[in-house]
């Protein structure tokens, strides 16, 4: 099957002087000396027979200019990578090419037949909405850059195995795809009927939380333990809780009433700087015995040998494995190794007889609906405080995430009260009868 790995990337302008290729590094000039840039853990795609798959790559390469300067985030882009994957799998599973679009009879083009594959995926409940849609725009989106870098037309060896007339009916076959893709192109059915937070996110209920730290306290590292209950107490993104760093916790601020603490995070924390999406800066809300668990763990002897392994940079971090490296690649808002140990307590659930769909972000989702619900009806509450506080706890950029998890606990609210009246009427006309 077709996979993404990872590099370690160095973009650089290439020039071609009196038959010479010139190679020229961009550089950094933050440090005190000029450095190569090294964008770290980059994704390629390759094919199921070990082969890279060039173009794939050089459209993924575009992007590069953006992921340096910090306009998208690495994250995002192998997000990319793995929904261009998904299309890869695809045809190498119907035995297509990726540029066979012939100019007669639409429906024979690649990208309609993948389409329809996602289309029927959908139908089936393989896939959500959301996951279709973004695959199938993704795609869509890689094409469109064939058509504007002319990858098509660009290099004759490219298609050696086809005669001139093939090479003209792909290019324009692909061409009156892209046309007609906004209209043609789409997935019917509806969307995801399920009501969602932020990032498409569904929150879990207080005893579902309290079963999956159970099952983690039992069965998964202290550290992953750790950031499910930072992720459930504080809402923080896991890309953060990986990147926190001892003088984040040193320097965290007590409230007045000591029942808890602000840790400050984002790139401009000149002391400590520590990831958030969107570079955005701000305070965290930590309870006091959360941040207790914390400090009684950087002092354990087990964080103090694998801080031994680490580097000088990475022996700042709050959370090192056990070759004393960060949980997450640098640039990534994820970690394979927590991402295992979800998955190790989704399968240990089964066993107990319980269908447990849960990923490591929900914690998030189920932090913002608990702070909604704790304090949507509280005496001398606002609704616009309560707004105003989450959207400083969560980092949101804007109100329209924040609002997500007003929309989700009001509604949810008045559903609940609509069923206990329901059950209500129809208890009396059992008494009727």
């Amino acid at each position: 099957m077709a996979t993404v790995k990872f590099i370690n990337y160095k973009p650089a302008d290439i020039y071609v002087h009196d038959g010479d290729v010139i190679e020229i590094p961009h550089q950094s000039n933050r440090s005190e000396k000029t450095v190569d840039i090294v964008i770290r853990g980059f994704p390629q795609l390759y094919w199921s027979s070990g082969k890279p798959w060039e173009v794939g790559n050089f459209w993924l390469a575009t992007f590069a200019l953006q992921v340096m300067r910090g306009g998208l985030s690495l994250d995002a882009l192998v997000s990319r990578a793995y929904a261009l994957r998904h299309y890869m799998a695809f045809l190498e599973r119907v035995r297509m090419t990726w540029f066979w679009f012939p100019l007669v009879n639409k429906d024979k083009r690649c990208l309609f037949h993948y389409y329809h594959d996602l289309q029927g995926q959908l139908k089936r409940g393989e896939i959500s909405y959301r996951s279709a849609k973004s695959r199938g725009k993704t795609a869509v989106n890689f094409y469109k850059a064939v058509l504007d870098y002319r990858l098509l037309s660009m290099n004759n060896d490219m298609f050696s195995e086809l005669s001139l007339s093939e090479k003209v009916a792909n290019l324009a076959g692909l061409e009156r795809t892209i046309a007609v893709s906004k209209e043609q192109l789409k997935l019917r059915g509806a969307k995801d009927i399920i009501q969602r937070v932020e990032d498409g996110l569904v929150p879990l209920d207080y005893d579902v939380q309290d079963l999956i730290l159970d099952i983690a306290f039992e069965n998964c590292s202290p550290e992953v333990y750790l950031m499910l209950v930072l992720g459930f107490y504080t809402g923080m993104r896991v890309g953060t809780i990986c990147d926190l760093r001892l003088l984040t916790l040193k320097y965290a601020r007590p409230a007045g009433n000591g029942s808890f603490y602000y840790l400050s995070v984002g790139p401009s924390v000149g002391y400590a700087p520590v990831a958030t999406k969107f570079g955005v800066n701000g305070d965290i809300s930590i309870p006091a015995h959360v941040y207790d668990l914390l400090c009684s763990y950087v002092k354990s002897a087990r964080r103090l040998k694998r801080a031994v392994r680490a580097n000088k940079e990475d022996g700042q971090l709050v959370f090192l494995n056990k070759n004393g490296r960060s949980y997450c690649r640098k640039g990534r808002g994820s970690s394979s190794s927590v991402n295992s140990e979800v998955m190790n307590i989704r399968n240990i659930a089964r066993q107990r007889g319980i269908q447990l769909s849960f990923k490591f972000h929900q914690t998030r989702a189920t932090f913002g609906t608990n702070f909604v619900m704790e304090n949507l009806d509280r005496p001398g509450v606002t609704l616009k405080a309560v707004i105003g506080m989450l959207k400083d706890m969560l980092l949101h950029t804007s109100e329209r995430s924040t609002m997500t998890y007003i929309k989700y606990v009001q509604n949810h609210t008045a559903k609940a009260k609509w069923a206990n009246e329901f059950y209500q009427r129809c208890k009396e006309l059992q008494k009727k009868w």
